[in-house]
């Protein structure tokens, strides 16, 4: 990726939330346009740099969650212990609608590009150790992270919330698309999460998935684990995509406090 072009970034607001500053900007920078952004970080500076956090938040348009607050109180309670988190709005497929293979994978290269960029962001931050920096995704989130830390070497690991293998897997079904389908999805399958997790090892990951997802069948955690190699870890829990249960916040606060812990 080209990180020649300057970071750009403008401050909406800023609110205290509990041990966290919570900062309402915009960041921009050529090609990837402007991308919407919570930064959370400790109300109090630390005497050391602490870690960053990426996080990218799933699709559901009727959820009041479907957009960058998903991951908002998390971040919140990571602030607690000296984290520095950056929540990205995504654009494809939230607001642009997926139309034929070679449109939508210029549309997925730009999003894995906004996503480094937030990388950018906070590894040029002081209050940022750029050794310690990870990815939390769900959903489209997750296979968008899944192809940003198979290109950049930065992040030490990350989560993986319900993600499926392969594009085709949702647009197909659930967006007109009047592309011939083998065509459709040969066109996308160099962008597709399955082919690029094993880039990733051995980095650390953690998979989490739903006992009863009404999106995504079984086989796909048996895909992904064969694919993701032995430094990744799959994990299952009741109830459906959205993954809301405390059990899958626990783990995924464990994880990354073990991942970025100082020193590893």
């Amino acid at each position: 990726m080209d990180r020649g072009s300057e970071l750009r970034i403008d401050a909406k607001g800023t609110t205290e939330r509990g041990s966290a500053v919570v900062d309402d900007l915009v960041f921009a920078a050529d090609p990837i346009g402007e991308v919407e952004a919570f930064l959370v970080r400790p109300v109090e500076s630390l005497r050391r740099p602490g870690a960053g956090v990426v996080w990218w938040h799933w699709l559901d348009s009727e959820a009041p969650d479907g957009n960058r607050t998903e991951f908002l109180e998390e971040a919140v309670g990571q602030a607690g212990e000296g984290t520095v988190s950056l929540l990205l709005q995504g654009r494809f497929p939230w607001h642009v609608d997926p139309s034929a293979s070679s449109a939508d994978a210029r549309q997925i290269a730009d999003e894995v590009l906004r996503l480094r960029r937030g990388l950018d962001l906070l590894a040029a931050r002081p209050d940022v150790d750029a050794g310690r920096l990870a990815v939390v995704g769900h959903d489209f989130g997750g296979m968008l992270a899944i192809l940003a830390l198979a290109a950049d070497p930065r992040p030490k690991g990350a989560v993986i919330l319900a993600p499926a293998p392969r594009w085709g897997d949702w647009f197909l079904p659930f967006w007109r698309i009047e592309e011939d389908r083998i065509e459709y999805l040969r066109g996308l399958r160099p962008f597709d999460p399955v082919e690029r997790v094993g880039a990733i090892a051995p980095r650390q990951l953690l998979f989490q998935f739903a006992e009863h997802d009404f999106y995504l069948a079984p086989m796909v955690e048996l895909e992904f684990r064969r694919a993701a190699g032995e430094t990744a870890e799959l994990k299952r829990y009741p109830g459906g995509h959205d993954l809301k249960v405390d059990a899958a916040r626990d783990d995924r606060r464990a994880f990354l406090s073990h991942l970025l812990a100082p020193g590893r």
